[in-house]
């Protein structure tokens, strides 16, 4: 009977799980990607911190009746470049970072919807709201 170092049985079942889910972002908490801040919000009074108002770029998610959905899982890249890879679970992602051109694509985790992606421009001014809309989630009745 060959007998085998417990290390060794360890790195064999660790090499054969499956990859770990990533974890959502923690609610209202800024997170850096390179250049770019994005933070996960839009429920409860912490949606109206004053300080959201700094990020040019709204990400809302929303169903076919306009009504707000959460638990997207949302990737932002500029150009050819993947800037970040998130699981947000409230129904907006803000995000500010330098001035150029991006794009989000984004599912909503556990359906079989598909994703909606759309561009959007960092610059200056007022707040930009990018409505990302997934018509396959029937409004509340």
């Amino acid at each position: 009977m060959m007998m085998f170092p417990a290390a060794v049985i360890v790195l064999a079942q660790a090499m054969t799980a499956p990859p770990a889910l990533p974890q959502p972002m923690a609610m209202d908490t800024p997170v850096s990607f390179g250049g770019v801040q994005a933070v996960c919000t839009g429920v409860g009074s912490a949606k109206d911190d004053p300080q959201w108002a700094s990020y040019p770029i709204r990400i809302e998610f929303s169903n076919g009746g306009a009504q707000y959905l959460s638990g997207a899982h949302v990737a932002l890249s500029s150009g050819r470049n993947q800037i970040a890879d998130l699981d947000c679970a409230g129904p907006w992602v803000l995000v500010k970072g330098p001035a150029g051109s991006y794009r989000v694509t984004a599912t909503i985790d556990g359906s079989t919807a598909k994703a909606v992606t759309a561009p959007f421009t960092v610059g200056t001014g007022k707040q930009k709201r990018v409505v990302l809309r997934f018509p396959d989630f029937q409004p509340n009745q």
